[in-house]
């Protein structure tokens, strides 16, 4: 019996014994492939420290198997204390001392800190390749914040129309300023909507600023070609629109700089379209026209310096609108992008022109306190402010119904095309419009003898909440598909992508120089300077071997308001361009290099090597050259 018993408490210890020791190693291959070190050393250290624990727990085994040991429980008391020993002895070494292994916290450490620069890389690759015409979106934003703002301070009976310079005047944005009793909960909701497209909007232009201190050498290659260079004055819109008449010294501030900035893109702007003899399209309207707003908020702070803006955008607008508005029935080449666009022009225009119906300080909002200064303040504006008004107005009206006619010739090829950021183009030109069928009708109602149940008044009120709702849809759908699409414009994969040729060492460049590839009227070809920019590519930021390097590519979607060709596109319209111009060298040569679009015309600089680099007197006056671009550039060593 005593015998039986033993045998068999002996055999169950070894059963025992034997899935202890299996156990064991099966835990152990777990906990090896759990645990992953980087270096070399710390394997070896950790192998042999298994190697001692594989000892001693093969030693507990043996003990087991011949019974010196009468219960199972031990084994795990025994290597849970000896695990927590080595916990313990572990810690009292320093970290890093030979013989020692790592601590985990400093793998995770080590880890967590690698995760937080590839994000931060991320968000600076990100930042740098932001498309400019996020400048829309912003513009977009504010716009309709701004908007549905002023239509219910105009809409209800809670707001009452006030003076500018009144201090129940909270927002003092045009068009017309009201007070308003904050007690109604309609009225809140519609305010906090107010301060969200705001905040929005700020965003979104902060994308931008970012990417002006970050990658500057991007903006400043963008600034060197009329196309790409079209939409930055957005920027300056949305961020004067943002902060005119609010923040107190902050708002001013910002004002200032970006109206100060847009003025300064104006000249560039012009100046580059000159030396690429370029003719006006809608394309031009956000820096030249736009400073319109600029002058708006301007005039908040500084009467003077408003109306010196003003009438620079005005000329502007007599200068460049009827050209505009001519070629782009003229050129079918011109995008639905682009044509949608000029939307924007008299819109801008309209809305800076209200603060020529505004008192000019608080002295003459005093002055108005007189009848006879009233009476002869409102006599003015109806003779000589009015008709300008309507003028205004009418062009809104013919832009509008050109638009959709552009949108309708071209929509068969427009909508082939893939979503680009161009498309968000179509957003702040619509709220821009919507904004000046508000600022006409404020000044209608204010020196209009017209009664206020006109048909006239209530037909532009339908037709002004219709633009308003059909703006929102517009810009919260495209929103929405923009920052879907986000990632993969700004994470530019350029590994198989064949790099283009310098903007120096395209043959459109060539013809530039020479004068030979100016816009006409009537043409049937893609602007030189739409082809320049496709041919060489965008400068885009890449990371490789972990830096950020600056490489050009092709593979942007869109070329400012332009979306970009392909290749049999390109190859198409460049030959256009060649066939139609006059053209001075031989002609067989020409045909032997139009078969490729990165040809660097080598041959050509052989025969005569100033037919790529400007003359001797055209580089000491980079000022009248068509060089300028390559100043901008940077690209200097070129030459």
């Amino acid at each position: 019996s005593d015998s039986y018993d033993g045998d068999h408490s002996s055999d169950t210890v070894s059963e025992n014994a034997s899935k202890s020791l299996e156990g064991s190693k099966s835990r152990r291959g777990k906990t090896w492939e759990r645990v992953n070190f980087r270096g070399n050393n710390k394997k070896k250290v950790l192998f042999s420290s298994q190697v001692d624990v594989e000892s001693g727990e093969s030693k507990e085994n043996e003990r087991l198997i011949d019974g010196k040991v009468s219960n199972y429980s031990s084994v795990g008391i025994s290597g849970w204390k000896s695990s927590r020993r080595n916990h313990k002895r572990f810690p009292k070494r320093r970290l890093g001392s030979p013989g020692t292994a790592p601590l985990r916290l400093d793998d995770a450490m080590d880890l967590l800190w690698e995760k937080i620069e590839s994000i931060f890389l991320k968000l600076e690759l990100f930042i740098s390749n932001m498309p400019s015409l996020v400048g829309s979106l912003a513009l977009a934003w504010v716009s309709l914040g701004v908007d549905w703002f002023k239509w219910y301070e105009e809409t209800f009976d809670v707001c009452h129309p006030t003076d500018y310079h009144s201090a129940a005047c909270t927002f003092p944005e045009f068009p017309g300023c009201f007070h308003c009793d904050d007690s109604y909960l309609s009225y809140r909701l519609v305010l906090h909507f107010h301060y969200l497209c705001s905040t929005i909007s700020f965003i979104l232009a902060s994308f931008l600023i970012g990417k002006i201190i970050i990658a500057f050498p991007v903006v400043r290659d963008e600034l060197a070609n009329p196309t790409t260079a079209a939409p930055l004055g957005l920027l300056c819109m949305a961020l004067e629109k943002c902060f005119g008449g609010n923040l107190g010294w902050i708002g001013l501030s910002i004002t200032f700089l970006a109206s100060a900035a847009q003025t300064a893109v104006a000249v560039w702007f012009i100046f580059i379209s000159v030396v690429y003899k370029t003719l006006p399209e809608p394309s031009w309207f956000p820096n030249t026209t736009g400073i319109g707003l600029a002058a708006a908020k301007v005039f908040l702070y500084w009467t003077i310096g408003g109306y010196c803006l003003g009438i620079f955008s005005i000329i502007a607008f007599f200068i460049f609108y009827f050209v505009a508005l001519y070629r782009i029935h003229a050129n079918e080449k011109i995008t639905a992008i682009v044509c949608w666009v000029q939307l924007s022009g008299p819109a801008v225009i309209l809305y800076g022109f209200t603060i020529f119906g505004q008192p000019g300080s608080d002295e003459d909002e005093m002055a108005l306190m007189i009848p006879e200064n009233k009476e002869h303040f409102f006599r003015l504006h109806r003779k000589y402010y009015m008709p300008i008004i309507h003028l205004f107005f009418a062009c809104c009206m013919i832009s509008m119904c050109s638009a959709l006619y552009c949108l309708k010739t071209r929509w068969k090829s427009f909508r082939e095309k893939e979503f680009s950021p161009a498309h968000v183009g179509f957003c702040a030109p619509l709220i821009s419009h919507t904004n000046a069928m508000q600022a006409y009708r404020s000044s209608l109602n204010k020196f209009s003898l017209m009664p206020s149940d006109h048909i006239f008044k209530n037909a532009l009120y339908r037709y002004w909440t219709l633009s308003l709702i059909a703006g929102t849809i517009l810009t919260l759908s495209l929103s929405w598909k923009f920052f879907k699409h986000l990632p993969v414009w700004c994470e530019i994969d350029v590994e198989d992508d064949e790099i283009p040729p310098e903007p120096d060492n395209t043959e459109i460049t060539r013809l530039l120089q020479k004068g030979e590839a100016r816009d006409a009227m009537n043409q049937d070809y893609v602007s030189a300077a739409v082809l320049q920019a496709n041919e060489s590519g965008a400068l885009v930021r890449v990371l490789r071997d972990g830096k950020m390097k600056y490489v050009r590519s092709r593979r942007m979607p869109s070329m400012g308001f332009d979306l970009v060709m392909n290749t049999s596109e390109l190859m198409s319209e460049r030959e256009r361009l060649l066939s139609s111009v006059k053209y001075a060298a031989d002609p067989d040569t020409m045909n032997t290099r139009g078969s490729s679009f990165d040809e660097n015309m080598s041959s050509s600089f052989i025969h005569d090597p100033n037919a790529i680099r400007a003359s001797s007197r055209r580089n000491r006056m980079n000022f009248l050259s068509f060089d300028a671009a390559t100043m901008m550039r940077g690209d200097l060593h070129h030459r």
